[in-house]
């Protein structure tokens, strides 16, 4: 007996952790990767994100609004935290495509919203498939048209175990049906419902998708995994169970410094408000819950990961699709080349020893990148090839303690009818209306209310900005002439 114990604590010793089931061979030698998405996420809410801005900046709605996120900003103490992140399109179905093929999304046929993702680009999950993973997705996936809850779709895009993946809809109470297969639960005229409805901690949709993580999890845990969780929220309805609905109502929120700016009769239309702040205020306690549900779910999903031993040897991704604006220059939610519309929240930690690991626990990364780069990143991270090539740029070279001198900083956003070149302090916006291009200058702007285009201080980067940006258009086929020519104008 004795003889026993000795040989059981010697192997845990050397295995590492031992809650739970032990992890098999091939767990050890192959990372799992765990994705948390969010939708329609305002970067400032998170307090890891507040963390890199002046006071100004990260108290966007009052020096009192403040929702604290302690678990994803555990994350980013552990891993590497993306200042520049973009959706490469501000809108739901055309950012996703990009998350998942690595392409921008008019290459892969999703350019707006309730498109279908074309089948001919292998997702991460296919990739993953086909090297030996167990490939899972719960939550909202609105890449396979126009289907409304839309469970299961039928081509599942690589992910084996797509039970309880819906393809869009902001559904707030989830449940079972006699037969074990998910639903929405109904509202008038038995028709799902997008109402909080009296959810709880086991039907509220956040929580009920952990659920489904967490069960994942336990049927996968002997095996190399690789599963999403894509929470609806905090998207409108601006709305969250109890007791979320209820922490911040006694909070003082204020309209942000940009509400009530400047603006004349030839002031752009991304630029005027859209009409549908009057409720703000009263919407923002709503808001911060759903954050505050979110970052609970997080800590609950790293916590069994934890408890089964799987910690140590799983890469976690928190990401959103696009931001929303949440009041800012007068408007809500998205499409527009504000920052709190288009820049995303992108933390990623890698639980392998450091040693072993390319991404340095606490770094903060200030390079711009988008969605497209998030498929080639993940699958070198995890030395799973790339094949094919796609669009999108390893990023692990930024991970690490050491950034590369020789980094090009730049990235790309479009949406309808404009595109956008960024880097990190600067972004130049094209569109086919009657008005000039628009260059931003978050440094000395970061209010964004000031065109910077013809100060001669800008006219080295503006060139560069256009040179990059019509050179994207070119290659990625983003084709816009009206934009072109004001390109050409401008490296005249």
């Amino acid at each position: 007996m004795n003889w026993y114990f000795s040989i059981f604590f010697l192997t845990a010793l050397l295995a590492g952790p031992v809650w739970g089931a032990e992890p098999s061979d091939e767990v050890a030698q192959k990372p799992n990767l765990i994705w948390v998405i969010t939708d329609e996420h305002n970067f400032r809410t998170l307090g890891c994100y507040r963390e890199t801005l002046a006071p100004e900046q990260a108290l966007m709605w009052g020096p009192e609004a403040v929702v604290e996120t302690p678990h994803v900003d555990a994350l980013a103490k552990r891993g590497v935290l993306f200042t520049s992140m973009y959706g490469s399109s501000p809108s739901c179905t055309p950012s996703r495509s990009s998350m998942f093929t690595g392409f921008y999304p008019q290459t892969v046929g999703t350019p707006v919203n309730n498109k279908v993702l074309s089948t001919e680009f292998p997702t991460i999950a296919t990739v993953l498939s086909d090297n030996g993973y167990h490939t899972g997705y719960c939550g909202k996936w609105h890449l396979s048209g126009k289907s409304k809850p839309g469970w299961a779709p039928e081509v599942n895009y690589g992910f084996q175990d797509n039970r309880y993946k819906f393809n869009r809809g902001h559904w707030k109470k989830l449940g079972f049906k006699d037969n074990g297969s998910p639903v929405v639960a109904a509202g008038r005229k038995n028709k799902p419902s997008s109402k909080v409805d009296g959810a709880d901690e086991e039907s509220f949709t956040t929580d009920w998708l952990t659920n489904r993580a967490i069960d994942y999890i336990d049927q996968h845990k002997n095996e190399p995994f690789f599963y999403v969780v894509s929470y609806p929220d905090p998207h409108t309805p601006n709305s969250v169970r109890a007791p979320y609905d209820s922490m911040y109502t006694n909070m003082k929120f204020e309209h942000p410094r940009t509400y009530k700016q400047q603006r004349d009769d030839n002031t752009p239309a991304w630029q005027r408000p859209d009409g549908k702040t009057k409720s703000l205020l009263r919407d923002m306690p709503q808001y911060f819950g759903m954050v505050k549900c979110i970052d609970d779910n997080v800590g609950r999903l790293v916590e069994k990961l934890e408890v089964e031993g799987l910690l140590d040897n799983t890469i976690i991704v928190f990401s959103s699709d696009h931001g929303d604006l949440c009041g800012e220059h007068t408007r809500v939610n998205k499409g527009v080349p504000y920052e709190a519309s288009g820049r995303i929240p992108f933390v990623i930690a890698d639980g392998r020893k450091l040693a072993e690991a390319r991404v340095a626990p606490g770094k903060i990364v200030h390079q711009a990148a988008n969605t497209t780069d998030w498929m080639a990143t993940f699958l070198s991270l995890m030395e799973v090839a790339n094949v094919p090539k796609t669009a999108g740029r390893d990023l692990t070279p930024l991970l690490g303690a050491e950034t590369p001198k020789d980094w090009y900083d730049i990235t790309f956003v479009r949406f309808r009818d404009w595109q956008m070149a960024i880097n990190d302090r600067y972004k130049l916006y094209v569109d086919s209306s009657d008005h000039e291009p628009w260059l931003f200058d978050l440094e000395a702007d970061p209010d964004e209310t000031t065109n910077h285009l013809h100060l001669p201080r800008c006219a080295e980067v503006a060139n560069t900005l256009a040179r990059d940006l019509r050179n994207y258009m070119s290659e990625h086929n983003d084709k816009n002439d009206v934009a072109t020519a004001k390109l050409l104008d401008i490296l005249k």
